[in-house]
């Protein structure tokens, strides 16, 4: 039930993953808040049907009885007066949150989305000025008085477990038994938080270390589906283990405590208590069924939730080997000998990089002069086409070709990715190119890692009847920052030394594919294929191909536990 509402909420949004920067919107406008609400409900719900069962015990056993079936019941009697309970506390604190961070998403937004910060510190100090007065003075009373208000409401649950009155008198009951004691109940919610994230972060490194350390040794041929299930099923074992140790400690303090507070105000509860815990009605028909109907939810949830974890964790549907510079070592870079060799080789997607020269040609050139390969300081922008064919005559090489003979060697044969590059200001290799292709009418990429050529060659191609066969792609060009362009284009090219679970993730939730450059080793593409990147560039197409053939003959167990030993390593 919660996946099915917190799915339902994302997609009221349009919001389809959470690894991006439109989650920070998406909590900030209603239905994000709903969502926030909701999923912390969810939690406090499942803790605190936990800690009631607990509490019941706890109080049975003042009263000399001890019946887990009846404090089950119990329970669960109270279960819709518990859910009330659970949103209520929940509203609170997604408040508190949304107020501080409303009031600080100028700031946020900027360290997410810009590239040096300390710029922006340094230029806009008014601004900042006023947002942290702005949090100070307005935000950060509102969040003391929320805080407050929950901290009054702390012992609700044990009062809505053992005595029957409705919600609104158990939280003044409870506002009135906390009055003195608020300070002692945030010490020790503070305290418990404190050992709670050091026993779960030092279990969650203990047990991610064993993981990486049985991987190191495990050979994929030796993993059967049975290990699998006994290590899961240790996993999930002791997962609730400690979770009830955690659920029994918390609610085993909160009781004492409130036990001890009852008696100090000498309330007239104790009688009550007793008539609840000496309850012994069945539990309704209807409540039956519907305990039976969110079952059967969850448990077609969880199936789709496990085959969309092993597919994570299969082989990819599809590998792209894409040749670096037209064929990578297979010929000279961005030479027609070179494209033709990967065609031959089967690939699906070539790289070429182009710039204007002087007199409107678009050549295929990578370097702003070719002095590298020619040994000419001829200067491609400023030359015209004819001068930098004869510098690759008198180099002994063949004679170089404009791009309209690329397009028409490499149609229907394999997709070029056009790299676009400009060593000026000039923006006029956008309409050349998209001139280059008006009659081109098989798929093409278009790349850069400048970001005014591609918004110019967006804000040109739109409406067009080119734009349908033509792909944008945005070369990463640093570890960190992104900008619009790079968040709108149709697919990222990354280097791969920044691969990370964050970007990928990030990315396929835009829907954009991630290729990634340049990767000539086969332990590199077999780490690329595991992380589940769409595609490689690659100088070394022939190792990249013998490697995909390799690790397509793999057995489904085998792409399990290199999956996870990949993933594991990020």
């Amino acid at each position: 039930m919660s996946i099915v509402v917190s799915e339902s909420l994302m997609s009221w949004y349009g919001l389809q993953g959470v690894a991006n920067q439109q989650l920070l919107a998406f909590f900030l406008s209603p239905s994000g808040y709903l969502f926030a609400i909701w999923l912390v409900a969810m939690a406090l719900f499942n803790f605190f049907l936990q800690q009631g069962v607990i509490t019941l015990l706890l109080a049975q056993h003042e009263v000399n009885r001890r019946s887990v079936s009846q404090a089950v019941r119990l329970l669960l009697n109270r279960s819709w007066l518990i859910a009330r309970l659970a949103f209520l506390q929940s509203a609170l604190l997604i408040s508190i949150s949304c107020t501080i961070l409303f009031i600080g998403r100028w700031l946020f937004g900027l360290m997410l989305a810009d590239w040096d910060i300390n710029y922006y510190l340094d230029q806009q100090r008014n601004q900042l000025w006023i947002f942290v007065t702005a949090v100070s003075v307005g935000g950060i009373p509102l969040a003391l008085w929320l805080g407050a208000k929950w901290l009054n409401w702390w012992f609700a649950l044990p009062y809505c477990m053992l005595q029957k009155k409705p919600l609104s008198n158990q939280l003044r009951d409870s506002t009135k038994l906390s009055h003195h004691q608020r300070r002692l109940i945030l010490a020790l919610n503070a305290g418990w938080f404190a050992l709670r994230a050091l026993v779960f972060v030092s279990v969650i490194s203990g047990f991610i270390w064993l993981l990486r350390f049985s991987l190191s040794w495990w050979q994929p041929e030796e993993v059967t589906s049975l290990w699998l299930f006994l290590f899961s099923f240790a996993v999930l074992a002791g997962g609730s283990v400690l979770s009830f140790l955690d659920t029994w400690l918390y609610a085993s303090i909160q009781f004492y405590m409130f036990k001890v507070l009852v008696k100090r105000n000498r309330s007239g509860l104790k009688l009550a208590h007793q008539r609840v815990l000496r309850e012994s009605r069945r539990l309704h028909l209807g409540l039956r069924m519907m305990f039976l109907a969110v079952l059967v939810l969850g448990a077609n949830e969880i199936s789709d939730e496990i085959n969309r974890f092993s597919q994570r964790f299969s082989a990819p549907n599809s590998f792209v080997v894409m040749g670096h510079r037209a064929g990578g070592w297979l010929a000279l870079e961005n030479s027609l000998e070179g494209l033709q060799k990967s065609i031959n080789l089967g690939l699906e997607v070539t790289e070429i990089d182009v710039q204007l020269t002087a007199d409107g040609k678009i050549a295929v050139v990578h370097d702003r002069d070719l002095r590298r390969l020619t040994a000419d300081s001829a200067v491609v922008h400023l030359s015209r086409f004819e001068q930098v064919q004869q510098a690759f005559v008198n180099a002994g090489f063949s004679t170089p070709q404009a791009l309209p003979v690329w397009l028409a060697k490499s149609a229907d044969k394999i997709t070029l990715n056009i790299e676009l590059k400009r060593y000026n200001d000039s923006l006029a290799l956008v309409p050349a190119l998209l001139d280059a292709l008006k009659d081109y009418l098989h798929p093409v990429i278009i790349s850069s890692l400048d970001g005014e050529l591609l918004e110019t060659l967006k804000l040109q191609m739109s409406g067009t009847p080119q734009a349908k066969n033509i792909s944008t792609a945005f070369i990463a060009a640093a570890s960190f920052g992104e900008t619009d362009v790079q968040q709108n284009v149709d697919m990222l090219i990354v280097n791969q030394q920044w691969v990370n679970a964050w970007r990928l993730l990030s990315a396929q939730q835009r829907g954009q594919q991630v290729h990634v450059w340049t990767v000539n080793s086969a332990a590199d593409v077999e780490r690329l294929y595991y992380l589940r990147v769409d595609g490689i560039v690659t100088d070394s197409p022939i190792i990249a191909l013998e490697t995909i053939e390799r690790l397509n003959q793999l057995s489904e167990m085998d792409h399990i536990v290199n999956s996870l030993r990949h993933w594991l390593s990020l």
